[in-house]
Formats: C-alpha cells, structure tokens, sequence
C-alpha cells in the first residue's frame, strides 16, 4: 500500500529538522506505514552514501568569482551587441515606425476630391484627368465595357486645349 504523505516529511525525519509535534506524530505514523519506514530508510542510506563521499576544497578565489559572475549577470557590460539589442526593442522599433509614418505624410502630397491632384499628368492625358467624373468611373470595376469606350472616345475627341465634354 503506497502512503499518501510528501517524501521529504521522511528526509527531514533523518536530517533532524522536524518540531517536537510534527516527530510525535510522524513516528506514530511510522509504526503503521510501511511505505513511510521504507523511505525513512531509503533516506538513511542516502545520507550514508553522502557521508562516505571525498570532500571538495573550493579554490580561495571561488565565493569571489561566484559573486563577479552574478554581478555581470545582473549588469552586463555594454558592449556592441549590447548596444545594438537595446536599440532593436519592440518598443523603440515601434517608435521608428510611427516616426517613419509621420514622415510619410508629411511628405506624399495630398488632394481633394480629384483623385489625381498632386501628380503630374501628361498633357496627352490632361482632358482624361480634368473631368474628375469620368476619371472615377473609368476607375470603377464594375463599369461595363459600353460606357467605358463612350468615355474613351469623347476623350479621344476632345484636343488638349479644348475643355473636356460635359
């Protein structure tokens, strides 16, 4: 039958870390459980094995070392990579971006309701863009194939300094 109880209750029986009231009641539980005194001596022999263990001599320079490390660690030093990472943060590349848009803006000409307004247009093509109209509708997907070559024709028609037909 497996006990319910944590294992390191058992570890902490061996090593002598239990209040008087918690060994009371675990030895009580110890002479009923056989899982529990199985642990119980499982952890004995592992402190047994521990004890017959070489002890390790750390270098002098060690808690010294351990300490720098942990500092460098907490602190790095700023070098080039360093540098380059604190520039590349999600919040400064979002900074850049918005800034970047701005500049956009500001610097694509912007218009009224001509579609066109802004950009230079050929003089070939001034009587196709002056009536803004019949720019949108050439535009429009939907426009059948009919009213599209009226469109073109009346453009055709019309020379470059005559007005564009009404």
């Amino acid at each position: 039958m497996d006990c319910q109880r944590d294992p390191e209750i058992a570890a902490a029986y061996v090593d002598g870390e239990l209040g008087p009231a918690e060994l009371a009641e675990l030895e009580v539980h110890l002479a009923g459980c056989a899982a529990c005194r199985e642990q119980v001596a499982a952890e004995r022999r592992l402190g047994e094995l521990f004890a017959t263990l070489p002890s390790v001599q750390a270098p002098g320079d060690f808690e010294a070392r351990f300490w720098a490390r942990i500092a460098r660690e907490r602190d790095p030093d700023p070098g080039l990579m360093a540098r380059v990472r604190r520039w590349f943060t999600p919040r400064v590349l979002s900074l850049g971006v918005a800034a970047a848009g701005v500049a956009l803006l500001l610097l694509v000409p912007r218009g009224g309701s001509n579609p066109t307004s802004g950009l230079r247009v050929p003089e070939a093509d001034a009587p196709i863009v002056a009536n803004s109209e019949d720019f949108e509708l050439v535009q429009d997907p939907d426009m059948d194939a009919i009213s599209m070559v009226d469109i073109l024709e009346d453009w055709d028609d019309a020379s470059p300094n005559d007005a564009p037909p009404s």
